[in-house]
């Protein structure tokens, strides 16, 4: 689903438009690149997906982001930084995955562009469109090996929801963050 482009609290950071030609290039070049693998198990995809996935091709990636543009469950935008996309924003409308909704989930796959604080900047953002939107509850997970991502979710508010749970031999940890609102 198409979402509003958005400017953040980091300047030159902007949530933008997927782009079909512009992003599934970008999509290729990460997914078979250096970190590709290492990416897609930090944001819990299991081997078999990972099988599936790799190598990327262009066709699979210009259908991805034109899934992005079409699908109404799921709210997607590119994160651009200093006018370059170094990764994805989105937000699942619909459960999923065991996973209630709405629920945010974020992928850096320039390496170059980690650790700067582009993620929090993007999901506290993302975070203040939805409860513009009147989402006073947000969900979110993570891979229990993933300890940047959880400091990442649990630094905007956070808190675990439930226990660690297994799927595809991987382990997460639900989330929610309630907003100030309710507070």
């Amino acid at each position: 689903m198409k979402a509003p482009d958005s400017t953040t609290e980091i300047s030159q950071l902007r949530l933008i438009e997927p782009n079909v030609e512009r992003d599934a290039a970008l999509g290729v070049a990460w997914l078979n690149g250096e970190l590709g693998r290492t990416t897609l198990q930090s944001m819990g995809n299991g081997r078999e997906a990972i099988a599936a996935m790799l190598p990327a091709t262009i066709a699979q990636e210009q259908a991805r982001v034109r899934d992005f543009l079409e699908r109404d469950d799921q709210l997607n935008w590119m994160i651009e930084h200093e006018g370059h996309v170094v990764g994805a924003v989105w937000a699942d409308l619909a459960p999923k995955d065991g996973l209630p909704a709405p629920s945010v989930h974020i992928m850096i796959g320039e390496p170059n562009a980690r650790g700067k604080g582009l993620g929090t900047a993007t999901i506290r953002r993302l975070l203040e469109y939805l409860e513009q939107q009147g989402n006073e509850t947000v969900y979110s997970r993570h891979l229990t090996t993933n300890q940047p991502a959880g400091r990442l979710l649990k630094s905007l508010g956070f808190t675990e929801l439930g226990k660690p749970y297994q799927r595809d031999s991987l382990e997460f940890q639900n989330l929610v963050r309630k907003s100030r609102q309710q507070d």
